[in-house]
């Protein structure tokens, strides 16, 4: 297990809760002013220097009951306020849309440009506020920084860990079940073939060497194989260049504006037979007793906004509902806005942010650091 996985897992589950909350913001007509705020205060929180800085640390990854118990800090860190079900439900949308990201990578280095891409999609979402775009251009640096270091197997060892972190998630989504990324049973559908990385130590297959004693390649000969017409020519892009950039992983996948063609899933697989979801109370115990420590580092360290101006959403997706979900999953409907629709919707509101205080950062720092602290205890 790799010790730099909490930096990816945190980033880019923090990236897919911008989206989905500037999505669903927009759609229960949550005033523009009050929607920018949380977004701005969330990202504040999310990417507070000193707690960046934690995160790179080297460290085991925490456990899926932590982690969501560190996203629903950051969901509350401002002024709105979800229900236990649509907390639920906006977790679980963003672990799944993280999970298709990891599976889907066609090299471990991929993470690379998926982090960045959620990173870059952030700054946009809050760049009417300086202070705010300030924290989030640091966190890019740290994350260029960290990536500059990692060899591709540290970055193999990640994908793993991740991997690892999510393969009991399986929640269908419509968007995914709309694109035919994921099957009728909610996993995922990987898809054969495509280009090769832009690393000249990853070869397309299809070669045999044969090497005498001293280590020099006596001959070789060639293979044909199955599926030898889905390997594509190489990359050329730079993942830490933004402009040449190969992957469309990790941008905001919940407004229309997507180059993918959307189509009708086709020959879904068979939903997968429906499998016992109880836990005995032992194992719920021993899970939860686990957790406690992990719970007191991030957790702690993001303390939740003022109640004065808060306010709360019952149903943060709507009249969404599950009937048509397969056994053992859940169904999540979301639709798909245009980003210009959003910022066009009450615009005369938009200008209001730009004089909006943020907030004091310090003590949100000072609770995300005691938080850190007593997980390394």
């Amino acid at each position: 297990m790799s010790l730099l996985s909490m930096p990816f897992l945190v980033t880019n589950l923090g990236g897919e809760m911008i989206f989905i909350l500037e999505q669903r913001l927009h759609a229960q007509n949550i005033p523009k002013e009050k929607s920018n705020k949380v977004l701005q205060d969330v990202s504040r929180a999310m990417f507070s220097q000193k707690f960046i800085n934690e995160l790179t640390k080297p460290q085991e990854i925490y456990s899926s009951s932590a982690t969501r118990e560190i996203f629903d800090r950051l969901a509350h860190s401002s002024i709105m306020r979800l229900s236990e079900s649509s907390m639920d439900k906006l977790y679980d949308l963003m672990t799944m849309g993280f999970k298709h990201q990891i599976v889907t990578c066609t090299h471990p280095r991929e993470l690379i440009e998926v982090t960045l891409n959620h990173l870059e999609s952030i700054r946009a979402s809050v760049e009417s506020n300086p202070q705010t775009v300030e924290l989030v251009d640091g966190a890019i640096s740290q994350v260029v920084k960290l990536c500059s270091e990692i060899s591709n197997s540290e970055f193999a060892q990640i994908r793993q860990s991740l991997a690892k972190f999510f393969q009991d998630k399986r929640i269908k989504v419509s968007l995914f079940l709309q694109d035919g990324i994921q099957s009728a049973d909610g996993t995922i559908v990987i898809p054969k073939g495509g280009p090769l990385v832009n690393d000249e130590t990853v070869e397309a297959p299809g070669t045999i060497r044969y090497y005498d004693d001293s280590g020099a390649v006596s001959s070789t000969e060639t293979f044909s194989y199955a599926l030898a017409d889905c390997v594509g020519a190489r990359l050329t892009g730079d993942p830490f260049d933004k402009n040449t950039r190969d992957s469309k992983l990790g941008k905001n996948i919940y407004t229309v504006d997507r180059t993918k063609k959307r189509e009708a899933a086709k020959a879904a697989a068979k939903p997968a037979a429906s499998t016992a979801t109880t836990t005995s109370a032992k194992k719920m115990k021993e899970n939860k007793g686990a957790a406690v420590c992990e719970l007191k580092s991030l957790r702690d360290m993001i303390s939740s906004a003022p109640a004065d101006n808060a306010f709360k959403i019952t149903n943060l997706f709507g009249g969404d509902g599950d009937a048509d979900a397969a056994p053992g999953t859940q169904n999540i409907v979301i639709s798909k806005i245009t980003r210009e629709e959003m910022l066009t919707t009450n615009a005369a509101l938009v200008d209001v942010m730009k004089s909006m205080d943020v907030g004091d950062s310090q003590s949100n720092d000072k609770d995300l650091l005691s938080l850190m602290d007593d997980a390394s205890m």
